[in-house]
């Protein structure tokens, strides 16, 4: 019971502290009694919501890729896009072919426009993730953002070992969880979103163009967010997180009923 009491008084102190913070109460002056009564738990749950990296300062990599089909360990990666931001500014971007060295199916060039003369004098995937990986360490990204993330994280991880990289890529966070979450569309398409959220519209089924709408539509879930009580990157992890990958997966349609490459 003494120790009961203890840890009673312990968490009443460290709060009254706070609150007292909050409201920039001098020392030696003591706390109104309506100000613990009433503003007190509202006070500390806000206070504990922002505890954590805060959004503003979380450098994220909004990435898209182009692929040759939908499984990651069969199939390669056409096209990388990639946007930082931070603080809502655009710090970077990156953008590249790659040179897949197989025919490119029909279907993959009537949806993004890309064929075998396009990619002819493009970097091979080794050389690509390189350079992508150079922008994530020259801007230090946190974090990466894909739409339908999973999909994207597949490739990639499986790509970024298969060459060597020994470092880890960020862990990605999934901008369609959280549109599920915050915004209320027919469906979740980066097309259906962009309409009624009315994002600016880049050129569609590439790479960079994708990120770019991506990039759109992820500062928009961050507004929203914060009307949530969403103020840290703990905060947005717990619920936009993407867990460990099944590289050889496929993309799961649960976007609407049409294939979602690209």
């Amino acid at each position: 019971m003494a120790d009961a009491s203890q840890n009673n008084r312990s968490v009443e102190r460290v709060s009254g502290d706070a609150l007292r913070a909050w409201l920039r109460v001098p020392a030696g002056l003591s706390l109104p009694a309506w100000a613990q009564t009433r503003l007190e738990g509202s006070v500390l749950a806000e206070l504990q919501a922002r505890e954590g990296t805060k959004l503003e300062n979380v450098v994220f990599g909004i990435v898209d890729l182009e692929t040759t089909g939908l499984a990651a360990r069969r199939d390669r990666i056409l096209e990388i896009g990639l946007v930082v931001q931070c603080g809502g500014r655009v710090l970077d971007h990156y953008a590249t072919l790659i040179d897949v060295e197989v025919p490119i199916p029909r279907f993959i060039t009537r949806l993004t426009g890309i064929d075998a003369r396009d990619t002819a004098e493009a970097p091979s995937q080794a050389d690509a993730l390189v350079g992508f990986a150079r922008v994530l360490r020259q801007q230090r990204v946190d974090v990466l953002v894909a739409h339908n993330a999973p999909f994207d994280r597949a490739f990639l991880e499986w790509a970024w070992t298969q060459h060597g990289h020994t470092s880890a890529l960020p862990p990605f966070l999934c901008s369609l969880r959280l549109a599920r979450r915050w915004v209320r569309a027919r469906s979740y398409g980066l097309d259906v979103l962009a309409e009624q959220l009315r994002l600016p519209v880049r050129t569609r089924h590439r790479a960079l163009g994708d990120a770019e709408i991506t990039a759109s539509l992820w500062q928009e879930l961050l507004q929203r967010g914060r009307l949530h009580g969403v103020h840290t990157l703990e905060a947005l992890q717990g619920i936009a997180a993407v867990g460990d990958s099944r590289a050889g997966g496929r993309r799961v349609r649960v976007v609407d009923d049409r294939s979602t490459i690209g």
